[in-house]
């Protein structure tokens, strides 16, 4: 099998994967308080991180680099986390999945902000139908809450709050990445973050709670560690050098809808009008999105951290 081909299965892999992370979140998020099962995931996959950092002799990050880099993790994980884990326990997981498209809208709109970069006739289209799908899952979230999903509207915003955070962390951290290895900026940013997440952590186990911390719970922070925040981006990161971003593009059509799927089969989640006209509309933003033009540059794309 082609190096290529093995490329784009492992980023596939990485999408259903990152797809499906949705529903373990919702699952442990529905009898773990969102701060605790983000601060579990963290304290796990930082170590790690490191750990692969320094086994595989990666470069250390540039000494002018490291505080500028604790800064954007602050947005990047910090924020991002504690509004996406607040969020995905007010939603339902389809709806968290689908917003997905918020990251394509949010990256594009501070790449042009930030740092100049035209925004192709296609990617343009792409964020004009990814806008309105998003808005129309919102909008039709209001007053359809579950027992499980007990404020919808608000969960999707957060959500997407989360997606602007991650957005801005992949805009600004391009800029580092230039002079710096992935995984070790990686484990770097993940590292910083523990500044929060332990005392965070050490607040709820001088609370007791933290020993009530159920199995599955358990099991949720470690496939979260070990799988969405290592492997797949480990996943990611290979397949985007190997075949490029525009193929990646292709790749990450995957995640939302494997996450619907999900969401709808295992989940029960249901099944509106406005949830068929909107995740319609975010797959077909992203895959307008994803054809390239002859006048486009290749461009980083980067995956959900969920």
């Amino acid at each position: 099998m082609k190096r290529s081909t093995l490329a784009m299965l492992g980023m596939i892999l990485a999408c259903i994967l990152w797809g499906s992370s949705h529903a373990v979140m919702k699952t442990a998020l529905n009898e773990t308080p969102p701060f605790l099962l983000a601060a579990l995931r963290l304290c796990m996959a930082a170590p790690l991180l490191v750990l692969i950092q320094l086994t595989t002799r990666r470069p250390a990050i540039h000494t002018a680099d490291r505080w500028p880099l604790v800064r954007l993790s602050m947005i990047g994980i910090v924020a991002s986390f504690v509004l996406a884990y607040t969020g995905i326990r007010l939603t339902l997981s389809s709806d968290s999945s689908l917003l997905i498209v918020g990251e394509v809208i949010f990256t594009a709109v501070f790449a042009y902000v930030l740092l100049r970069e035209r925004i192709t006739r296609n990617r343009m289209i792409g964020l004009i139908v990814g806008t309105a799908g998003a808005i129309i899952l919102i909008t039709g979230a209001a007053g359809n809450n579950t027992e499980t999903a007990p404020n919808r509207l608000l969960g999707n915003i957060l959500v997407l709050g989360c997606l602007a955070c991650e957005s801005y962390y992949t805009v600004r951290g391009a800029a580092f990445l230039e002079r710096n290895d992935s995984i070790s900026m990686l484990a770097w940013v993940n590292m910083a973050s523990l500044i929060v997440w332990v005392p965070v952590l050490g607040y709820y186990a001088y609370t007791g709670e933290l020993v009530q911390v159920s199995p599955s719970a358990w099991g949720a922070s470690v496939y979260m560690a070990l799988v969405t925040s290592i492997l797949c981006y480990f996943l990611w990161f290979t397949g985007v050098r190997i075949v490029g971003a525009t193929v990646a593009a292709v790749a990450l059509l995957f995640q939302p809808v494997v996450g619907a799927v999900v969401g709808i089969q295992v989940m029960g989640d249901p099944i509106t009008l406005t949830f068929i006209v909107g995740g319609v509309l975010v797959i077909g933003a992203l895959l307008i999105s994803g054809i390239p033009e002859q006048s486009s540059t290749p461009e980083s794309v980067e995956g959900e951290a969920a």
